[in-house]
């Protein structure tokens, strides 16, 4: 196990463990209220407050549900861009055939670099230069495009052509998923709020029914506390635990790299 992959597994526990804090203090106070509730002559009665606590849990739950979504969904087409990117990088370098014989050398081997600086493992590539890798993927790409252009009216080069755009246009779209696309802020505070919210009520009604024991309490915060850390880990695509995987990109850059400039 790398230095890499237990600091992000430390990141994940510790990150679980403040949830799990902030839902346990928000429980204890709302058995505090409860408590000085209960205390008084004409005290409050269980009924309506069943009915909000089972409001407010449900809100939580949709609120969650909502956001673990958001972050599975931006996951997964992480995953679909990188086997996208490396089917692009193929195409290309199988229709770079179509170049003249003496263009064939020279794209395969910028496809092949291509390929091979986009192939990385951040648990075991920790310092990989991110931004690096992106200037010089976008910097072989206009020599591509360049390239292409120059020997645009030998027959069948459109159709390599088209192959580069779909590069191209998935870079972006890797680019885009990967850097900017994140649960809005806005949405990880109104879940917080909620879930703390929800913790409360829950407490003060268990003070009011004049239950002693928070055990019961446990697996429903730990459950919560759970999904919660997970999905703030998918939003995380290249630092937490739950990171894309590469290995369709780095199949593609070994295969480049043993085929001979004919193929």
């Amino acid at each position: 196990m790398t230095p890499t992959m237990l600091s992000a597994i430390g990141g994940f526990f510790a990150l679980f463990g403040c949830a799990i804090l902030i839902s346990w203090l928000a429980f204890l106070l709302g058995r505090w209220l409860g408590r000085r509730e209960a205390r008084r002559e004409h005290p409050e009665h269980q009924g309506p407050v069943g009915s909000v606590v089972g409001a407010t849990l449900a809100l939580v739950a949709f609120t969650l549900a909502i956001t673990f979504n958001m972050t599975h969904t931006k996951h997964n087409d992480g995953k679909k861009l990188v086997r996208e990117d490396a089917k692009a990088i193929r195409t290309a370098y199988d229709r770079a055939l179509l170049l003249p014989p003496e263009a064939v050398s020279i794209a395969h081997e910028k496809l092949a670099e291509y390929a091979q600086i986009r192939a990385f493992n951040t648990f075991e590539q920790p310092d990989v230069p991110l931004a690096q890798i992106v200037s010089r993927s976008e910097a072989i790409q206009r020599e591509l495009w360049v390239q292409a252009v120059e020997h645009r009216a030998h027959p069948g080069v459109r159709f390599y052509m088209d192959s580069l755009s779909h590069l191209i246009n998935t870079h972006a779209e890797r680019i885009t998923v990967g850097f900017y696309d994140r649960v809005p802020f806005a949405v990880w505070i109104c879940l917080i709020v909620v879930t703390a919210l929800g913790m409360v009520t829950l407490g003060y009604q268990s003070s009011l029914a004049g239950s002693r024991r928070t055990w019961a309490m446990v697996p429903l915060v730990v459950a919560f506390c759970a999904v919660l850390t997970i999905a703030a880990d998918l939003d995380q695509p290249q630092e937490g635990i739950l990171r894309i995987d590469q290995g369709p990109m780095v199949r593609v850059a070994a295969s480049l790299k043993d085929l001979p400039d004919a193929l």
